[in-house]
């Protein structure tokens, strides 16, 4: 994936311009040629691909980052090119591993109970669960939240989302969409 780039919204009959979550379609760009832009999908399968034209697209640059380190059960966030910030992370379980890969942001989502399982903010992903195709009358879409139970930090305990804390949430509200994920084993 070129790290830093999105695309913003296609115009009307040119496929999907809102997520579930009624966010702004993006997608990420993996490189271009003359009048084609070569984009990530936010679809099943995970690092699904197609092709858009250029001319119905805006590219805009990105200078956020997101890193998942699965085994160390760590999310690292780089905010517009500054210093980053890593804390603990809860994960997915055995039985409903977190996916690997180069995702990117597709939603910002306030949940409507910020005292309830996905604490205050969270951020929707490109990235699909592997074991559930539908979870809280979603498609299985993993996302980036905060929590109400600090204890699961530092665990494989989810259903394949990434569980943060407090301070890193205050920094995914700075996340625009867009933004690169890479979740590495």
């Amino acid at each position: 994936m070129i790290g830093a780039v999105l695309l913003r919204p296609l115009p009307p009959g040119r496929g999907t311009r809102h997520s579930s979550y009624g966010t702004v379609r993006v997608l990420a760009v993996l490189g271009r040629q003359p009048g084609w832009v070569h984009v990530t999908l936010p679809t099943r399968p995970n690092g699904s691909s197609g092709w858009v034209k250029a001319g119905d697209v805006k590219v805009e640059q990105v200078t956020t980052s997101i890193a998942v380190d699965l085994s160390a059960r760590t999310i690292t966030v780089r905010v517009g090119g500054g210093k980053a910030t890593t804390g603990k992370a809860a994960v997915g379980s055995t039985r409903n591993p977190t996916p690997t890969g180069s995702f990117f942001v597709t939603d910002r989502v306030r949940p409507a109970d910020p005292g309830g399982a996905y604490g205050s903010f969270a951020l929707g992903l490109s990235a699909h669960s592997d074991t559930l195709s539908e979870f809280g009358g979603s498609d299985g879409q993993v996302g980036i939240h905060g929590t109400n139970d600090p204890a699961s930090l530092g665990r494989a305990v989810s259903h394949g989302c990434v569980r943060v804390p407090d301070g890193v949430v205050a920094l995914l509200r700075q996340v625009p969409l867009g933004t690169p994920v890479v979740v590495t084993a």
